[in-house]
């Protein structure tokens, strides 16, 4: 009989004589083959005793102050013959009691690795303000155009040939003559009129997916190992994300590129009962609750924008720091009013409160007026409470505002991030002695595998023999197909693009697992010059549409992919639009691919699970071998499907040293078979274990 001791926050606790404690350890297991951390659990129960009492401060009388916060858990260690055996954390669950006295603690201990989902919680991405750099990243057509020629492999922060909302394409033979201005043709003319090209705005920055997984573990004190998490892993390396919070034009904070009106000179306006609106600040205004006393006004508040461009904005009116009020597409001149019938500001606009707005643009606008007008009439005829007073400036709003990352994170939850790439790659974790996470593939952590034969200590009288796999079919894809050309492919195709099915001979029973990663999957196109009829003039250039199969702007997913910079003599240079709407020719260009390398002869590691159309080189010749499914689930996947594969249940006395120094990687040997774990379910009083055994 072993001894086994718990230890919660430093403190021995003490144990029901005959209570059996057993933990379950797993690895990926084959009934779920997209789990990603390993884990251990136990429920068990410890009595009432005045040592536990004092531990959960007598949990079951609610009356005591500053008492135990079950809410949370606590540090704990399980001991084993006076050894450390596991590292982790207790949560009470609930108190029984018997003739209204306290009797047991219901606990719960659970492994290290599983309380990382309680470290991130519910946080996201934009939880992440580590990710902004200490110089402020400014959005302006003069950064946009220098990020987008940068070296992607000694810069973390890029701006990919992605748009969100026009679709680029080539034409050398349509120019100044024929080309109206603003198009998406990259085609550099070089004329002085009629500009055309990619313009700034309808690109986007995007981080390198490394310093994000640096920044969760510097936000949260997480260390990951360096064994997939590092510089030297291409695949993961050289992975970015797209910095796509919005649909459209980039958006600042939760909501839209602003630019704050600062309304200076206001002069409250007299007469009446008193004061009834002030300018506060520069940029707002305050109306009085005197205001409200006049219940027949006919026109409440009124904001006038006036500019001299014909160029479309958006407006957004907040009260009290709440929007109450969006409207884009707006022209010059526009007149916002509110009125005791609603008006665009609605009913609710009649409350007093402080009124502000903000003007969203894509390119430069000079405002010469932007005003508030504040009006009462009592509508009685004769108008003997009327003011009307309003303040003129003029304004130029552009789009220089500053670019904060944390803010234009796609919207996911941190864990669901780090869940997608687990599942991307098919990556194991478990809490070393260190505290640090080894993190890795599932194949590298078995080629660190021990070897141990257990033959002696089988009860050869308890056994059994299940199918390995009780699925017929195991698909791999991403839950974002929604991109145009993505759309496209499904619908011509018949598939998902970027998808993969693995059935065996095809003839197998069971259900279909599916393996979804939370990010957007997009095929990207390489441009020919449409001036040859043949097709057959390829340029260069390659981009990402994000639009949906309608051609709107499209949020979906959380973009991936990897850029690759093109330059030299051999780039055909491309146009590119700044904020005045002039026009210049780059020969750099950073293109979007889901494979690290353009050609197959560089490298086939890629993005996709099937292999897929080569969307540089075309067609389906050299294909990019390095697939998802091929590098990081084939061998175990398959194994799994082979008729000779086998999932071997055993009961078994496994001795102490094999309990405190095996890991899930570890090979153990039955009467010379060889079995990768899939599971062990140990007794610790006595180390009888039920083990999952899968043939190797």
């Amino acid at each position: 009989m072993q001894v086994v001791e718990l230890y919660i926050s430093s403190t021995r606790v003490d144990l029901f004589k005959d209570e059996s404690v057993t933990i379950t350890d797993t690895i990926t297991n084959a009934k779920d083959v997209s789990k990603v951390f390993t884990a251990f659990s136990q429920q068990f129960s410890l009595p009432a005793s005045s040592t536990n009492n004092l531990i959960f401060k007598h949990y079951y009388n609610w009356n005591i102050d500053g008492g135990f916060d079950a809410r949370v858990r606590v540090s704990a260690i399980l001991k084993l013959n006076g050894v450390d055996y596991k590292i982790g954390k207790v949560k009470l669950n609930s108190v029984s009691l018997k003739d209204n006295k306290a009797y047991s603690y219901k606990v719960v201990f659970y492994g290290e690795t599983v309380a990382l989902n309680d470290v991130l919680a519910e946080d996201k991405l934009s939880n992440l303000t580590n990710l902004n750099p200490v110089t402020p990243l400014i959005y302006n057509s003069a950064n946009i155009k220098d990020y987008l020629q940068l070296d992607p492999a000694t810069n973390d922060i890029i701006a990919p040939l992605i748009t969100h909302t026009k679709r680029l394409f080539y034409d050398s033979g349509s120019h100044a003559a024929n080309d109206p201005r603003g198009t998406g043709n990259l085609y550099y003319h070089g004329g002085t009129v009629d500009y055309h090209g990619v313009l700034y705005s309808d690109l986007k920055f995007a981080i390198r997916v490394d310093t994000i997984v640096q920044a969760i573990e510097s936000n949260y004190g997480i260390t990951f190992s360096n064994d997939f998490f590092v510089s030297t892993n291409d695949p993961y390396y050289n992975l970015f994300m797209w910095l796509h919070r919005k649909s459209g034009d980039v958006g600042n904070g939760d909501q839209v590129s602003t630019f704050p009106t600062s309304i200076n000179g206001w002069t409250a306006p007299g007469g009446g009962s008193g004061d009834w609106a002030t300018m506060s600040n520069v940029s707002t205004l305050t109306v009085k609750p005197d205001f409200q006393n006049f219940t027949n006004a006919q026109t409440l508040l009124q904001l006038q924008l006036s500019t001299g461009s014909s160029d479309e904005y958006a407006v957004e009116v907040l009260r009290n720091g709440l929007s109450i009020y969006q409207a884009s597409g707006l022209t010059s001149p526009t007149t916002l009013s509110s009125t005791s019938a609603g008006g665009d500001f609605g009913s609710t606009s009649l409350a007093a409160g402080e009124w502000s707005v903000i003007v969203t643009v894509t390119t430069g606008i000079v405002f010469t007026n932007i005003g508030w007008t504040v009006r009462n009439d009592d509508g009685g005829g004769a108008s003997t409470n009327t003011f009307d007073t309003s303040d003129n400036g003029t304004f130029t709003c552009d789009t220089n505002f500053e670019f904060v990352i944390s803010q234009q994170t796609p919207d996911i939850k941190i864990i669901d991030f780090l869940t997608g790439l687990f599942k991307m790659f098919n990556l194991v974790a478990y809490t070393k002695a260190d505290g640090s996470i080894y993190v890795d593939t599932l194949d590298n952590f078995y080629a660190t595998s021990t070897t141990y034969d257990i033959s002696k200590y089988i009860d050869v009288n308890e056994s059994s023999v299940d199918v390995a796999l009780p699925y017929r079919e195991i698909n791999f894809t991403y839950e974002g197909l929604g991109t145009f050309l993505a759309a496209q492919w499904e619908q011509l195709n018949v598939a998902k693009w970027g998808a993969e099915s693995f059935n065996g001979n095809g003839n197998l029973d069971g259900g279909i697992y599916v393996v979804k990663l939370p990010f957007e999957h997009m095929q990207f196109e390489r441009l020919v010059d449409l001036d040859d009829v043949t097709g057959a003039t390829r340029t260069t250039a390659q981009y990402g549409y994000c639009v949906n199969d309608n051609q709107q702007p499209y949020i979906g997913k959380p973009i991936l992919f990897y850029p690759i910079l093109k330059t030299g003599g051999t780039t055909t240079p491309i146009s590119f639009r700044d904020d005045s709407a002039n026009h210049s020719e780059i020969t750099s260009y950073i293109l979007p691919s889901n494979s690290v390398a353009l050609a197959s002869s560089t490298s086939t590691a890629n993005i996709n699970f099937g292999e897929m159309t080569n969307e540089y080189t075309g067609g389906l010749g050299n294909p990019f071998t390095g697939t998802l499914y091929n590098n990081y689930y084939s061998s175990y996947i398959e194994n799994l499907f082979l008729e000779s594969s086998r999932l071997v249940k055993y009961t078994a006395y496994l001795p102490l040293h094999i309990v405190l120094n095996y890991t899930l990687a570890d090979i153990f040997v039955i009467n010379g078979q060889q079995f990768r774990i899939n599971s062990l379910n140990i007794n610790l009083t006595n180390n009888k274990t039920q083990i999952e055994l899968i043939t190797i």
